[in-house]
């Protein structure tokens, strides 16, 4: 089994990671992040891009996000486009986007494109 890497409460990352993992996110990632699941916890705040296999989101999310499944629990925030497989919005999850596109016909959506 993998660790998962944890970013505590009270605090930050900034820049890009790309890994094969799972992060769980108390604090804050500013940047791009491409990982196999990430959970944004409660106290958790992700702003950038963000492509993953899985993201369970409790806290905000501010990003563009490719995904397998998306999974916005009640106390969740999204504000930013997605391109998902499966979307999961549980009652009080918030989904603010201009644009959501559903890929379920595409095998493998986790590309980023450079927008430098």
């Amino acid at each position: 089994m993998e660790n998962i890497i944890k970013i505590k409460e009270h605090s930050s990352f900034r820049g890009a990671y790309s890994g094969s993992g799972d992060l769980e996110l108390y604090g804050s990632f500013e940047g791009v992040l491409k990982i196999n699941t990430l959970y944004v916890k409660k106290t958790g705040k992700f702003f950038g891009k963000l492509a993953a296999k899985n993201i369970i989101i409790e806290g905000e999310v501010s990003a563009d996000i490719e995904a397998e499944t998306l999974h916005l629990k009640p106390t969740g925030l999204v504000d930013g486009d997605l391109i998902y497989h499966n979307l999961i919005i549980e009652s009080g999850g918030l989904l603010n986007s201009k644009r959501v596109h559903n890929m379920s016909n595409n095998n493998d959506i986790i590309k980023f494109k450079n927008n430098n």
